[in-house]
């Protein structure tokens, strides 16, 4: 009789698993972690097999949901701010100082759960729930009501109709529209299906700089202003069309994005620690 082997990671496992709602839903943050372990190279998969013991989906399943799993725990109530950031209406783009003075946002997170991910002094069950982390928290910046505004709560204050039932704008966006369009996780990768977005990053492949995550948040905020937001409170077909290019564009940009940073953190890449440029005087910001 096969013996089922154990998840390397059961230290995270003994938390209920909570019903809270993720931000592209289970299916969503799934498909973040499985496209970015297509992309890795060799020496991060090794890297990566060693600390969480496995890299099959299903592992990666577990742990790329497991954040969302403990925000009812009352022990991890704080790291709720962790999946978002809000950002002024007017703002183009994010400004720590303003937006996350405290450190305690998803832009800082992604951060703080990279450099913690590539400390082999840390013990194995911290750097465990630092990849959990960190593929949960890249793929909600991607999702774009997760850097929208304050005064609606991200979306979830603006109730909205879609093929006959109520939901909030960012449940919308969160998972409702996958499900509409994908009736599985198989389903949504397949839909996915192709070459990933070509990058707008660095030229080197693998290099990754924490400054990118700045630029990241600005994209997605942007993408906040211009085409989160329905005409009605009734979803047509045209916007849900549209929302549904933005979803499959987004996913796999995020796991193009995860995979850089555990190339570099983990693999044969190198994480840019240099100056931020102001890209007005090309001289280091003070």
């Amino acid at each position: 009789m096969e013996t089922r082997r154990p998840r390397a990671w059961s230290v995270l496992a003994l938390i209920a698993w909570a019903t809270t709602v993720s931000a592209w839903g289970p299916e969503g943050h799934t498909a973040v972690g499985i496209l970015a372990m297509q992309q890795i190279d060799g020496t991060a998969r090794a890297a990566l097999n060693q600390i969480l013991q496995s890299t099959d989906p299903d592992t990666i399943e577990e742990l790329c949901n497991w954040p969302d799993a403990i925000r009812e725990d009352p022990s991890w109530e704080w790291t709720s701010p962790q999946h978002y950031v809000n950002i002024p209406r007017a703002a183009t783009n994010y400004d720590r100082n303003r937006d996350c003075p405290d450190g305690l946002c998803v832009t800082e997170a992604i951060k703080k759960y990279a450099q913690e991910l590539q400390d082999p002094r840390l013990a194995r069950n911290r750097r465990q729930q630092a990849f959990a982390w960190l593929c949960h928290l890249v793929g909600d910046l991607h999702q774009p009501l997760h850097c929208g505004f304050a005064d609606d709560r991200g979306g979830n204050s603006i109730e909205v109709e879609f093929k006959g039932t109520t939901v909030d704008l960012h449940h919308f966006w969160d998972g409702r529209l996958i499900r509409d369009r994908s009736e599985s996780t198989g389903a949504l990768l397949a839909s996915l299906a192709g070459p990933p977005p070509q990058s707008d990053t660095d030229a080197r492949a693998h290099s990754w700089s924490p400054r990118e995550v700045d630029r990241w948040t600005g994209e997605s905020h942007r993408l906040a202003q211009n085409v989160s937001y329905p005409e009605s409170l009734g979803i047509s077909d045209a916007f849900a069309d549209q929302s549904w290019s933005v979803i499959q564009r987004q996913i796999p940009l995020a796991a193009q994005r995860l995979a850089r940073i555990l190339d570099a953190t983990l693999g044969k890449g190198d994480v840019d620690v240099s100056p931020t440029v102001d890209p007005c005087t090309d001289q280091p910001e003070r």
